[in-house]
């Protein structure tokens, strides 16, 4: 049998992996007996979380390391899924419900807290993102098309094509596939108008991606760089620039001098600068897609010089 250091080294090696949770098989295996294991727990090196789940020395404050117990304590082929998944994903806010789908339709819908999904998952469905068994992001937005309104739908859906540049392809053919699947109808509406999102970096340059594809907008580049700038959207045929301030990022009286130096910056190169609010690409889009027109038609005027090789 290991000394007592071994066999400590191997549970926090463990640990470490699954973000500070060991499984009792895992004690098992590396050489505590099962007496030996309830001593720990008595003297606090070993803190239940789950039934037969349990943190090593503290309970980490990460909610990864609260989803990753969940999931330990529901088997090898369990994965977070749902709305814990759609959180990991960063499609929406966390939420204090742990959520976790088992490959099977026997056992129990809830345990030790954790929202218990018994349903069918296949493999291409299922991926491991920092440690975690989860549900990859096409099968989170095609569970909580089935369980959530369709604004909240439309907006995770636009944070997976942020957070996670998610074109709209690949989700729209699992909904062709899957004709009679629960929240499809939602599914379909959200894609309607979807657009490839490049590298946008807001939603707010997401919505501008769709709006210029409504409005009969030429596609820009998006946030490519030029110097030590990076535009948000640029038209070379045009010599155009759209900047996309959201308060988010362009609220401060620093963001404010530094958008006006990228102004300058960039109409010393010879192109246009126009900057677009919430408002303006939200509420008023065919107004804001013609100023964009005008601002085209505007460099297209005799002496306002060549800016196509910019």
């Amino acid at each position: 049998m290991r000394g007592r250091d071994d066999i400590r080294a191997a549970v926090r090696l463990a640990a470490a992996a699954q973000h500070g949770n060991v499984t009792y098989p895992q004690l098992l295996n590396a050489g505590f007996s099962p007496d030996q294991i309830e001593r720990r727990i008595e003297a606090g090196w070993l803190i239940r979380r789950h039934t037969g789940v349990f943190a090593v020395g503290h309970v980490p404050a990460a909610r990864e390391s609260a989803w990753h117990a969940a999931v330990l304590a529901l088997g090898e082929s369990a994965v977070l899924s749902y709305a814990s998944a759609a959180a990991f994903w960063r499609m929406v806010r966390g939420t204090a419900i742990i959520e976790v789908t088992v490959p099977t339709t026997a056992g129990r819908v809830k345990r030790d807290g954790i929202v218990v999904h018994r349903q069918p998952l296949p493999p291409e469905h299922v991926t491991t993102h920092n440690g975690i068994p989860v549900t990859n992001p096409i099968r989170t937005l095609l569970d909580i098309a089935a369980v959530a309104p369709l604004n909240a739908l439309f907006k995770a859906f636009e944070h997976a094509q942020v957070h996670l540049r998610m074109p709209p392809a690949p989700l729209a053919a699992e909904v062709i596939a899957r004709p009679r699947a629960r929240g499809n109808g939602k599914l379909r509406k959200v894609l309607t108008g979807a657009v490839d999102p490049a590298e946008v970096r807001s939603v707010l340059e997401l919505r501008f991606l769709r709006m210029c594809a409504a409005h009969g907008l030429p596609r820009p580049q998006v946030n490519v760089r030029m110097g030590p700038w990076t535009p948000d959207f640029y038209w070379p045929e045009w010599g155009l620039i759209v900047e996309t301030d959201s308060v988010a990022f362009h609220s401060t009286a620093w963001a404010r001098l530094r958008d006006a130096e990228k102004d300058v910056a960039m109409r010393a190169l010879g192109l246009n600068v126009l900057r677009l609010m919430w408002a303006e690409v939200i509420g008023r889009p065919a107004e804001t897609a013609r100023r964009i027109h005008e601002c085209r038609l505007d460099r297209a005027y005799p002496g306002r010089g060549d800016i196509r090789g910019v």
